[in-house]
């Protein structure tokens, strides 16, 4: 068995144990195999998927599907990006989203190294994973997320947890949450093999 089969079989373990810190550091050597465009294509495929989702929120931020397609298209970015937009998307998975969008920029960017780019990769699939998990969820739970946001630090004495910490453990902890979040990253892992199998042939 090759390296990346390995790493291929952990990688699908670690997503049935929902063991984000295993998925990402796999995900992450896996990538580092693999010439780096091939790679970002892994993360920009997944990201142009959710993009009509996160439009739906914000049909208004046009800029955010304008860098997506620079990405995609031309492998290239600006020098300076909106970092701060990032807290001006407050609905489900938003902020996620556009981290996502950001660091798939920061990869292609001129001057980022090759181990920068790998974790940029990395971490806007995670992004994109959190930003699909939460708008699945919290589109049924609007109450929830509601309370987030209005009162995320409010103390329940009972527990000595704030609103936000048990809010966010009643989420991560949901029956549904936990198959679409095994399903994701298998499905990442799918598209990662993929990748090695075409570099095969």
């Amino acid at each position: 068995m090759t390296d990346h089969q390995t790493d291929l079989e952990t990688l699908r373990a670690a997503a049935r144990q929902r063991e984000w810190n295993t998925l990402q550091d796999t995900l992450k050597r896996l990538l580092a195999r693999l010439e780096p465009l091939i790679a970002l294509e892994v993360a920009a495929v997944r990201a142009q998927n959710h993009l009509p989702r996160f439009e739906d929120y914000y049909p208004e931020a046009g800029w955010v599907r304008q860098l997506l397609l620079t990405v995609i298209s031309f492998a290239s970015a600006p020098d300076h990006l909106p970092d701060h937009a990032v807290t001006q998307f407050p609905a489900p998975g938003c902020g996620n989203y556009v981290s996502a969008v950001l660091n798939l920029a920061r990869a292609v960017q001129t001057g980022t190294s090759p181990y920068e780019r790998y974790s940029f990769i990395t971490d806007a699939i995670a992004h994109i994973a959190l930003a699909e998990l939460m708008d699945a969820y919290y589109s049924d739970h609007r109450d929830e997320w509601e309370q987030i946001n209005t009162q995320p630090d409010a103390v329940n004495p009972e527990t000595g947890l704030t609103t936000r910490q048990e809010l966010h453990m009643k989420f991560w902890m949901d029956a549904g949450v936990a198959q679409r979040d095994t399903a994701i990253w298998l499905e990442i892992a799918d598209s990662v093999s993929a990748k090695f199998n075409k570099d095969l042939k």
